[in-house]
């Protein structure tokens, strides 16, 4: 009995020391789990029946396995049988299976049936040099998944691995076909436009000839009556005046849209030139209409451009044109013209007609404020007054074709500017126009 107990209370003392250990093993391995949590181990041992081996965490390597678990591309490593050893989260992803059952699988489970074939030949290249290829992957949720894939062997502790790099190629793909397609419709739209210019320079022919001629006979068949007029009936008369007037309505309309359709020809000289010059010239050429109009005309316009000179003169001619066309009744005509050097690019300004987002950050613009005190327009036409044929008012009221601005608007374009306009009824009408400038000078100031 003595025995017994003796034997027992050994057992106890045993299983208490065991008890002990096994306590403070548990506490050693919790303070060294919360460790690695916490990134605070380079390197730790693991003991086996064999050897003891020590796996590595140092930071330079932590920096690489930080960079492959964030990058947009599959990373996986095999051993010599295929066997998935390391896989990013990213290529869990791509081929939608959990990162747990992907480590430990076997890596041509995931290749597409389609590709297995060229996925063996692949191994057995890639011993001899890096291999790079298309294969597809398979994939539960993602059909046609063709992937570049990036083939390496390594040699790893005397051992064999390959490296594999896996890049997406699907949405590359749909943005080559995206882009195919948007090439093919501006193909098309080239060839549209090409049809246009051809049909449009038949029809400049057409009004240069064709049509100005039989306008020719007409205007001087009525200039013949008219000298008869004093034989006519009253209606006579009248019908004389009308077709007088259409056939001069007919004629401004023929030549403003060869203006317009000119206007897009660059093979006319381009020169450097002050700005100034151009509007004087244009001031002289509207002298009578000035004293008649009693209007002052304002200039401090320093800026050098690079221009069709006589593009800019038909600009000013029209601008002014209108100026005096539209002034107020009873009261002075005054027209203001000056420029500043801008540089292009985002900014704030006071002007809402200041576009500096749409010009070049990289260029300076001569900016060109013309205003008058005319009577002005409505906001809702500020962009609206640049189409072709937009009359804002009747042709009884004022003479015109309605073609003036959007010539100006195409010779601005086609000088790589902007024009916008701003106006308010009875308030007069601003234009902004911004062209790449090619020095500046002192302001220059006449009336």
């Amino acid at each position: 009995m003595a025995k017994s107990n003796t034997k027992l209370s050994e057992e106890i003392k045993k299983l208490k020391k065991e008890k002990a250990l096994l306590r403070q093993q548990l506490a050693e391995a919790l303070e060294s789990f919360d460790t690695l949590q916490k990134g605070g181990v380079d390197a730790f041992v693991i003991s086996d029946k064999k050897d003891l081996k020590v796996y590595t965490e140092v930071t330079s390597d932590k920096s690489y396995r930080i960079l492959v678990e964030n990058m947009h591309e599959g990373a996986v490593t095999l051993n010599k049988d295929g066997t998935i050893l390391y896989c990013n989260s990213y290529f869990a992803t791509m081929v939608n299976c959990p990162l747990q059952k992907v480590i430990g699988a076997t890596f041509n489970n995931f290749i597409d049936d389609v590709s297995k074939k060229d996925f063996e030949l692949m191994l057995k290249r890639c011993r001899k040099s890096a291999i790079r290829e298309e294969v597809y992957l398979y994939s539960k949720t993602v059909k046609d998944l063709l992937v570049l894939m990036s083939i390496n062997s390594l040699s790893l502790d005397n051992k064999i691995v390959l490296s594999i790099i896996l890049t997406d190629l699907t949405v590359q793909n749909k943005n080559q076909q995206e882009l195919k397609r948007r090439a093919a419709e501006l193909e098309k739209k080239n060839a549209e436009l090409e049809i246009a210019n051809k049909d449009l320079t038949a029809f400049t022919y057409v009004s240069s000839h064709d049509l100005q001629e039989p306008l020719r006979k007409i205007q001087n068949f009525v200039s013949l009556l008219n000298e008869e007029k004093e034989n006519l009936s009253i209606d006579g008369k009248a019908y004389l005046q009308r077709t007088y007037e259409t056939a001069r309505r007919m004629r401004m309309l023929i030549d403003d849209l060869l203006v317009y359709s000119r206007a897009k020809n660059f093979e006319h000289k381009f020169e450097e030139i002050d700005l100034a010059i151009i509007i004087d010239e244009v001031i002289s050429d509207f002298k009578e209409a000035i004293l008649e109009k009693n209007a002052t005309i304002e200039i401090h316009v320093g800026c050098k451009v690079n221009i069709i000179r006589f593009q800019f003169y038909q600009i000013f001619q029209n601008l002014i044109s209108n100026s005096l066309k539209f002034s107020k009744v009873g009261e002075p005509s005054r027209i203001t013209i000056k420029s500043n050097t801008i540089r292009g690019g985002k900014r704030t300004g006071k002007s809402p007609a200041l576009p500096v987002d749409k010009l070049s950050a990289k260029m300076d613009y001569c900016h060109i404020i013309y205003s008058d005190n005319g009577i002005g327009f409505e906001t809702k036409y500020n962009e609206r007054i640049f189409e072709m044929f937009q009359r804002l008012h009747s042709q009884e009221e004022y003479q015109g074709t309605g073609i003036g601005l959007a010539i100006c608007k195409r010779i601005v374009e086609n000088h790589q500017g902007i024009i916008t306009a701003t106006g308010k009824p009875n308030k007069g009408a601003r234009f902004d126009i911004y062209i790449p400038v090619v020095s500046n000078s002192s302001a220059k100031a006449s009336s």
